[in-house]
């Protein structure tokens, strides 16, 4: 019995538990309803038949009968009573209980069975109920008074047990019936009920949650990013131990689940919109913290219950970004000075053949000294190295591509520029000189020219790039900034460059503008202030 308890799903069990509870429950209301109505009835009865033996026993009639022993009499006047009465029998009796009248005129002249000894003496009424000549049946006796109060005789008025068992089952039955109904009501909602449980538990059994909570709360602990779950009314129902950690929340994480996300994250508006879309790689500022978060909403049969919210800090991002920024800038130096050296060293090679060696030697020296030119303008121009180094590549790739990338006059840039971090500036132009690129190639009427103009000297950082392109659609250009609006066309994850630009400008108050190139193009103007309006000093 317990290996089919524990074999059986848990939705049988709900519903067998609670089928037996309902079962014990109605049996026990139905045998309590029952000895109260049957008290009642026996009770009822009792009182109504020695209220009618009473009332006979005071007609002037059957007074009369008796004093005269006038069986007749007797006879015509209890026949009609009993035609007019609900009572089973009647039987009238002298002093000495011996029968004047009966139902039975064979029982006649013979004393009355089950008679309660000095009761009439004592001139006193009972209820008895015994096995009498007319069967099984509660009884009720009261003497007969003569004119001068005493005793002449004796009414035995009879109900039999049969007749008080139809109206006991006249009355249970239909309770009877009602409490089945009831209890197969309640099997049919025990049932529903249990479905129900079963649902809500999306099928699974309490072991298989069991095991699900604590695959959960492993791979909450086990995941590098903060993870943070919560509901439509703004509770956090879930958090990781690096969530706590980056966002710097005390106590046991039992103790933060069921409180307000806004008592512990400022500002807490990622967190608590009522709807929305999910968001990838959002760039926010919660508790001091530069963080990237991403956002998934919480559906359950179609209603919306909650969001849950992975980040990591910004500044991890910021280290493998610079790692990649200076790989891929490594290799696309490489490879455009590779590319450019195979034909020089092929022109070269050519040169030495025809032994055109002062040709060859002139030649070496002027390629080494514009490369020496370049390395020492840009680096004397811009004291990053990062950014040096970005800009040295992008000259390259600008000439691969057979456009001319040109430094305006007046650049110049800090070893550590204000207020952004050099990742953080190294994206902003990367993007802006790779889209000045694709664009200006666009266009086959373009000079071939980008300028780029950075400085930092003055109380803004101010980055200014144009292109020779086609100019941006007026259709999107007051949304070119947003996450997924791009001018391009030729496919692929595009939508992402500007709005990461925007984003890092509006987080160190900073302003993006759009101009007009002549003849043709577009300028890229980004002003952000330094010293106390920046975000680096908020942050301090």
């Amino acid at each position: 019995m317990k290996n089919m308890l524990k074999n059986m799903s848990f939705q049988w069990r709900v519903f067998l538990l609670l089928l037996i509870v309902f079962t014990l429950i109605m049996g026990a209301l139905n045998e309590f309803v029952t000895h109260r109505i049957n008290n009642y009835i026996t009770d009822k009865v009792a009182e109504i038949a020695m209220n009618q033996a009473k009332i006979i026993a005071s007609m002037d009639g059957i007074v009369e009968g008796v004093e005269q022993r006038d069986t007749e009499k007797l006879k015509k006047i209890a026949d009609k009573i009993s035609m007019e009465s609900n009572f089973s029998y009647l039987v009238i009796g002298d002093e000495k209980s011996v029968r004047l009248y009966h139902p039975n005129p064979a029982k006649l002249g013979y004393t009355m069975q089950w008679n309660k000894p000095g009761a009439m003496e004592r001139g006193e009424s009972y209820i008895i109920s015994s096995e009498g000549s007319m069967g099984l049946a509660m009884r009720a006796k009261t003497p007969i008074w003569d004119k001068n109060n005493k005793v002449i005789g004796v009414i035995s008025l009879g109900y039999l047990n049969s007749k008080i068992d139809m109206w006991r089952s006249s009355q249970i039955f239909p309770l009877t019936s009602v409490l089945l109904i009831i209890l197969f009501m309640l099997i049919f909602f025990s049932w529903q009920f249990s479905a129900h449980i079963k649902k809500q538990m999306m099928g699974m059994e309490p072991a298989e949650i069991a095991r699900v909570q604590r695959q959960q709360d492993a791979l909450f602990g086990a995941v590098f990013e903060g993870l943070l779950a919560v509901n439509t009314q703004g509770q956090i129902t879930a958090i990781n131990q690096n969530a706590q950690k980056m966002l710097k929340l005390d106590g046991p994480q039992k103790n933060l689940v069921g409180s307000l996300v806004q008592d512990l994250i400022t500002p807490a508006d990622y967190f608590l919109e009522a709807s929305g879309t999910n968001r990838v790689d959002d760039l926010l500022m919660i508790n001091g913290l530069k963080i990237i978060a991403n956002r998934v909403g919480i559906w359950i049969d179609g209603e919306f219950q909650g969001w849950v919210i992975s980040f990591r800090r910004h500044d991890e991002i910021h280290i493998l970004s610079a790692q990649l920024s200076q790989i891929q800038q490594y290799v696309e130096n490489l490879r455009t000075l590779r590319h450019e050296h195979l034909n020089w060293i092929s022109t070269i090679g050519g040169l030495l053949q025809m032994k055109e060696y002062d040709r060859a030697l002139k030649m070496v020296q002027s390629e080494s000294s514009n490369q020496q030119s370049l390395i020492d303008s840009i680096s004397s121009m811009f004291k990053n190295r990062l950014i040096a180094g970005l800009l040295f590549g992008k000259f390259h790739r600008a000439k691969e591509l057979g456009l001319e990338m040109c430094f305006t006059p007046g650049c110049s840039l800090s070893a550590q520029p204000k207020p952004i971090n050099e990742n953080e500036l190294a994206s902003i132009l990367g993007n802006l000189l790779d889209n000045a690129f694709e664009a200006t190639l666009k266009n086959p009427d373009s000079n071939k020219i980008i300028e780029c103009y950075i400085s930092d000297e003055g109380q803004e950082l101010v980055i200014e790039v144009s292109d020779n392109g086609l100019g941006i659609e007026p259709h999107i250009s007051e949304r070119i900034f947003t996450r997924g609006v791009t001018s391009k066309n030729n496919g692929g994850d595009h939508g992402i460059g500007l709005y990461l630009v925007k984003t890092y400008v509006d987080q160190y108050h900073g302003t993006v503008m759009l101009g007009d190139n002549e003849p043709c193009g577009t300028i890229f103007s980004i002003f952000i202030p330094k010293g106390k309006d920046g975000m680096k000093d908020e942050i301090s």
